[in-house]
């Protein structure tokens, strides 16, 4: 076994590091937004863009994020992508308006980008084990986002809220410096413009005109308008038919957990499955969401049973369409670039979709809080995601 072969096995901890910090820096801080009004001296509302940001850097980011791979290669785009993250949670430690704001903004863009370069680094560099390595950054990030979540209130009790903003910045610069010292001996696999690339070259595909990508974007925008609008307002939902609040936590907290079985198991079956397995599974995807469509037109009660089915199937049918998505990008192209280019397409057009969920709802909401059309919106929504899924699994490949 050569040198590099063996030094391979430390892939392992920063995959895991990558994908700690891939969701926690945004999710982590609407926790705290009461005490940081308090310190800029500003009401609570007024900061709701924060958590607006990165989804429009998302947004803006993503389709361009697989040009900076193919000008860069891997170790310098992922030094890049690594180092805006980690300026931006050092600049969210200068606790003044513009300094959150453009912190934040740096910390969409990075992510924006290791969103595009993670599954094409799992192509580039385990082509025989994408469920795995999907699998192990997929955990991570979901890990990661429940982890911070779980810590915020006690860390920020016992040590102030600014400890958890260092947390934060600590995890970012551990992940950066772990990258610098693999990349000093990791091979370079991708080149400019693919050259190395045999046979025909399908690096410079077009996605936007190519029908087979379409489907790739209508799984993710519809899995991510689901989320967001979920996580923005179901917790207010709740609170109208009269839940109480400690349930609420739970109830919430039950649909980000339910995501790290799925991360583990559906993306190593995902690739063992044939064609008929994976329909199955997007079926029972689809099923769950279908059902869960189906409460929301009875929606009207305080049952803590019924809430808490809600967000279970809300959240199976969710965390299986992305790992499903994010598992696809990899296995239905054939080189490092064309996943990127066909990840980072999926994920700009799908956070433009996502991008008016939770404000239409909102607006919904305000007309007639259980109305019907919200709830017709969120079950084509669910067969939205469950077709594209369903074509998806019959395209050989992009």
């Amino acid at each position: 076994m050569s040198s590099t072969m063996r030094k391979m096995k430390w892939m392992l901890p920063v995959i895991l590091l990558i994908g700690f910090i891939m969701r926690s820096p945004i999710t982590t801080l609407p926790l705290m937004l009461k005490e940081l009004a308090v310190n800029l001296h500003v009401a609570q509302s007024q900061l709701g863009i924060l958590t607006t940001l990165p989804l429009i850097m998302f947004l803006l980011f993503s389709n361009f994020a697989s040009v900076v791979l193919n000008r860069y290669g891997f170790k310098r785009a992922m030094i890049f992508a690594l180092g805006i993250l980690t300026a931006g949670s050092f600049m969210r430690l200068i606790i003044t308006m513009p300094t959150m704001l453009l912190g934040t903004c740096l910390i969409g863009i990075g992510i924006a980008h290791l969103n595009v370069f993670m599954p094409s680094l799992v192509t580039a560099y385990f082509p025989n084990r994408i469920g795995l390595y999907t699998t192990l950054y997929s955990f991570a990030m979901i890990s990661g986002n429940a982890i911070f979540n779980l810590i915020t209130a006690p860390v920020a009790k016992a040590l102030g809220w600014k400890a958890m903003m260092w947390l934060l910045v600590i995890t970012a610069v551990l992940a950066l410096v772990s990258w610098l010292l693999i990349s000093t001996w990791l091979p370079e696999k991708i080149e400019r413009n693919q050259s190395g690339v045999k046979g025909p070259d399908k690096s410079n595909i077009h996605v936007w005109n190519n029908k087979h990508a379409w489907p790739f974007l209508l799984t993710f925008g519809g899995q991510a308008t689901m989320s967001y609008t979920f996580s923005a307002w179901m917790p207010t939902l709740m609170a109208y038919h009269h839940v109480p609040a400690e349930i609420i936590g739970v109830i919430t907290a039950s649909f980000a957990f339910i995501g790290l079985p799925i991360s583990i198991f559906l993306p190593q079956l995902l690739v063992v499955f044939k064609q008929r397995g994976k329909s199955l599974l997007i079926w029972s995807a689809g099923l769950c969401g279908i059902i869960a469509a189906g409460m929301l037109f009875i929606q009207n009660t305080s049952s803590i049973t019924f809430w808490m089915t809600e967000s279970l199937l809300i959240g199976y049918a969710i965390g299986v369409f992305f790992i499903f998505d994010m598992t696809m990008f990899a296995v239905k192209t054939d080189n490092p670039y064309a996943t990127a280019k066909l990840s980072g397409m999926a994920q700009a057009g799908g956070y433009l979709m996502s991008a008016f969920g939770p404000s239409l709802y909102g607006v919904a909401f305000a007309a007639n809080p259980t109305g019907n059309l919200q709830n017709s919106v969120y079950l084509a929504l669910v067969l939205i995601a469950l077709v594209s899924s369903l074509i998806i699994v019959r395209i050989k490949q992009i």
